[in-house]
């Protein structure tokens, strides 16, 4: 199983991107470049239709937030739609775009080649667990303690890895390419900073080193790790709405 696709998505990053845009924090062309960079041309040419089913939107939820699944998390999309039975055969993740009708939602789903459907939802989503920022956080961080405890009371130890709370710079330079739009606030910032140190960690030790005595620790926290990402997406284009 590729791990990476586990702990990390570049939908993160699009979908603060498409957020600042659609709020008006971003030029097209830092957009289009960012796009680019995320392996998400496809979504240039949808994003005057973007423009035209986000606008006179009602103000409240955000514009878009970002749907992450996983082993044992099913996408948070209607169950049997057109929209989920696609998330589900490819990724598995989307970002939901509202309408300016509150019954209707548009769900852009990515495929691994960088092919993107949009599909028109008529009936209610499964309502997000809406996280704050600092919940999502600390839900994260008890995990990661809670593991690293784990780890540390089975005596694991290796040459590599002298300590499970190692901070993996190299990767977490990864996770943190092309970056993020000047305007994002940065409780989200920190947040997403987290979530991509433990993916690095996770990283480090099941793939780089091969090593998975430690997947039962590990693999539980992945579901906390998409949790951080869908938060920090939500809270991030929310700011976005009240300062545009």
């Amino acid at each position: 199983m590729d791990i990476r696709s586990q702990v990390w998505s570049p939908l993160q990053n699009t979908s603060v991107w498409l957020g600042a845009w659609l709020y008006g924090l971003t030029s097209t062309d830092h957009l289009i470049d960012a796009l680019n960079d995320l392996g998400s041309q496809e979504l240039i040419d949808a994003l005057r239709d973007l423009r035209r089913v986000t606008r006179d939107v009602a103000p409240g939820e955000p514009l878009l937030r970002l749907v992450l699944s996983g082993p044992g998390d099913a996408p948070a999309l209607r169950a049997g739609s057109a929209s989920a039975t696609a998330a589900s055969k490819s990724t598995g993740n989307a970002i939901v775009v509202r309408d300016r009708d509150p019954l209707t939602s548009h769900v852009l789903v990515p495929d691994s080649s960088g092919h993107w459907e949009w599909f028109t939802e008529d009936q209610p989503l499964p309502a997000p667990a809406w996280l704050s920022p600092g919940e999502a956080d600390h839900l994260l961080t008890q995990a990661t303690d809670e593991a690293t405890r784990l780890i540390e009371t089975s005596g694991y130890r290796t040459d590599a890895l002298r300590s499970p709370r190692l901070t993996v710079g190299t990767l977490a330079d990864f996770y943190d390419t092309p970056g993020l739009p000047e305007s994002v606030p940065p409780r989200a910032a920190r947040l997403f900073a987290r979530a991509d140190n433990v993916a690095a960690i996770i990283e480090t030790v099941t793939t780089r080193m091969n090593d998975h005595r430690l997947d039962p620790q590990l693999l539980g926290l992945w579901r906390h790790i998409r949790q951080a990402r869908m938060a920090g997406v939500a809270y991030a284009v929310g700011e976005f709405g009240r300062l545009s």
